[in-house]
């Protein structure tokens, strides 16, 4: 993600000047009832992944999407069969369960699954654009002390050294056949987790003789030092979300999933 955020082409754009565009557009996606609303902000999330990486994402990060979509259909799948209100579209027990959907609960399903897609979108978009590192040099114009941005920082780049250890027990362990079975996949995952917080301590320790034999301050330089938030982005993200809100007010009910999919129900 580093990587595919520092050769972002929305690297010099200030990060606290994204995040606030990014919360603004999150927050109208949420509070408008209107089905158009969601694809609104899924076209501005889109529009700035292609700018910002040409959808360029990371294998794991794709895999990470793909499972938190699954697990956001299941959900608005069990939102849609637990109506309680409306009229009925569905209703009978499937073994133990009990399906009750209503027009209500099924558009309300819908609603949900839509927002949810867009904001991963729009978040994506912040996400491979913005290094951690500028985003905790970008914090000090919130008067958040410097302890903590530094903080962020450090746990950030000592992450690295624990998926490094962890890469290296994984790669030990495959060459011994430890993952041969389900039994040994189990036993091995398990002896290498218990592995890593047993040598994460040691490591901290070593961590910080090396921080300070570099003459470690508390703070990490930074010579490039990120955009800084100014007047352009408040503007920018108040016209958003003026337009985006007037736009989901005057479109509120004007798609009806339910009557799409099951016709006009009386």
């Amino acid at each position: 993600m580093d990587t595919l955020a520092y050769s972002s082409r929305m690297l010099s754009w200030a990060p606290l000047g994204k995040l606030l565009f990014v919360i603004v557009v999150l927050v109208v996606n949420i509070t408008t009832g209107s089905m158009l609303v969601p694809f609104v902000t899924l076209a501005i999330g889109l529009i700035l992944m292609a700018y910002s990486t040409n959808f360029r994402i990371p294998f794991m990060i794709a895999l990470a999407l793909g499972e938190a979509f699954f697990i956001l259909v299941f959900g608005c799948g069990m939102v849609s069969i637990s109506g309680d209100s409306g009229a009925v579209l569905w209703d009978t027990h499937v073994l133990w369960v009990h399906i009750h959907m209503t027009v209500d609960s099924f558009n309300k399903a819908w609603l949900i699954l839509f927002r949810g897609v867009a904001g991963i979108a729009v978040m994506m978009a912040f996400a491979t654009s913005t290094p951690i590192p500028h985003l905790s040099q970008a914090l000090r114009q919130l008067r958040i002390p410097k302890e903590v941005s530094e903080l962020v920082v450090l746990i950030y780049r000592y992450g690295f050294l624990l998926l490094e250890r962890m890469e290296t027990m994984w790669n030990a362990a495959h060459c011994r056949m430890g993952f041969n079975g389900f039994m040994n996949k189990i036993r091995t995952t398990a002896s290498i987790a218990v592995g890593i917080f047993i040598s994460s301590s040691n490591m901290s320790d070593k961590a910080q003789i090396a921080l300070e034999c570099r003459n470690y301050q508390g703070y990490f330089p930074v010579y490039n030092a990120p955009a800084k938030t100014g007047v352009k982005w408040v503007a920018v993200s108040v016209l958003a979300f003026v337009l985006i809100f007037v736009f989901g007010y005057y479109t509120e009910g004007l798609i009806d999933m339910s009557e799409i999919f099951f016709g006009e129900v009386f």
